[in-house]
């Protein structure tokens, strides 16, 4: 139960992430309002510069109607309805920078374009109309609706993208970006993914304590799931960050998965060990030490103790490493965080009481975390082994440890 309490919670945030980031590369509609006689005043200009080439010269000389069936090249045609009405009314608005109305502003670009451009789906009303004319020609089309005053116009452009619209480091690169709920529709539901799995990880039956058994506190059984999930989740998600989506990273990205994911392997074995330590209890009876864990209960004798003494247990230097080459290939605030874990990594150190068997075996106990604090009382179960003649070795025994060795038993 402890172990599928763990892969309940992971799984449903490993989902979350690659739901949040399934890109829909679904044809778009983006449709702008057109100022022809404004384009016509600044024919010519480009980023700040006015170059009146021969054709410019002849643009601006022409008649407003003139202008107009130029630069459409045959594709302006007359729209009328309600629903065009609305329409250009709001990418008006848009295009003069005024307020619209909450259901037009989710089809504004997320990336704060400044064209004024709304975004539909080809299959919907009004835009489902112009489905003919793209038949044949991927060309913008631009429309005309009549009005009681001066015509407005509109630039409908059809656009479909791909893979290549996603770059390393920089994601989905084409702009303007479709709305959040057109790119990415599925992230309204991720936060619901993992907090599905948050909720059952809380809710599904704690194990239940021996009588008189010591165990480690709940909240330092909830800390190391937390930190397996620092060890684990920011590790799997790089690649699809990075990437900017979930098949792209598997598509364009996946030599990352390479570098990330070999640390998420480790970070899966704290997960392991935390569902071991959750389960976790020990007792101290007149004949020996009796020690619960997923597995069942054991049983271990004084008299089969050789020795026991204290153990300073650091991580593995190549795991430094490998948590700083990860700090390095971050960007932005993804970077300022896994450089605070490489640190927290780099000077962890923790406690633990080794008791050798006379078999050869070897009894791994977590007594202290990082900062020194008794975990599951370890002066009785020193007491005890002194009491029963077990031998103290003095000298501080240190190791570079997954952690692995915080409740190591040895095999039956």
């Amino acid at each position: 139960m402890e172990l599928w309490r763990r892969v309940i919670l992971l799984g449903s945030i490993f989902a979350a992430i690659l739901v949040a980031l399934f890109a829909s590369l679904s044809p778009v509609v983006l449709v702008q309002h057109v100022d022809f006689a404004d384009r016509q005043k600044n024919e010519g200009s480009y980023m700040g510069f006015r170059l009146m080439t021969e054709r410019a010269k002849r643009l601006a000389g022409l008649p407003l109607h003139d202008y107009i069936a130029e630069t459409t090249k045959g594709r302006l045609f007359v729209v009328e309805g309600a629903e065009w009405q609305s329409l250009a009314q709001n990418a008006l608005a848009v295009a003069k920078g005024m307020p619209i109305a909450g259901e037009w502003q989710k089809r504004l670009p997320s990336d704060k374009h400044p064209s004024g451009v709304l975004f539909f789906k080809p299959d919907e009303p009004p835009v489902k109309q112009l489905a003919s004319l793209y038949s044949g020609s991927r060309e913008p089309a631009y429309l005309r609706l009549e009005t009681n005053g001066t015509p407005l116009y509109l630039k409908a452009e059809y656009r479909a993208y791909s893979n290549e619209d996603f770059h390393l480091g920089g994601g989905f690169s084409s702009a303007p970006t479709p709305p959040t709920e057109f790119l990415f529709p599925g992230r309204k539901w991720s936060p619901w993914v993992a907090l599905t799995g948050l909720a059952l990880y809380v809710l599904l039956p704690w194990p239940k304590r021996p009588p008189g058994a010591q165990a480690y506190p709940r909240w330092r059984v909830v800390l190391t799931d937390f930190l397996a999930l620092l060890l684990t989740v920011p590790f799997f998600a790089f690649p699809f960050f990075i990437t900017g989506g979930t098949v792209q990273a598997f598509t364009e990205g996946w030599p990352l998965f390479f570098f990330f994911w070999p640390i998420l392997m480790i970070g899966l074995t704290l997960v392991w060990l935390a569902a071991w330590v959750s389960a976790f209890a020990l007792q101290v009876t007149p004949e020996g030490l009796r020690i619960w864990t997923d597995r069942g209960e054991r049983n271990f004798r004084y008299g089969d103790m050789d020795f026991f003494q204290p153990v300073l247990q650091r991580p593995p230097k190549w795991l430094i490493a490998l948590s700083w080459l990860a700090a390095l290939a971050g960007k932005g605030s993804s970077r300022i965080g896994a450089t605070g874990r490489a640190m927290i990594l780099g000077s962890s150190a923790w406690g633990s009481l080794a008791i050798r068997l006379k078999n050869g075996g070897e009894i791994f106990l977590g007594i202290t975390d990082q900062l020194g604090t008794d975990m599951i009382g370890a002066d009785a179960i020193v007491k005890a082994l002194k009491k029963a003649g077990v031998r103290e070795v003095d000298e501080v025994r240190e190791i570079r440890s997954l952690g692995l060795e915080m409740v190591r038993l040895p095999e039956p």
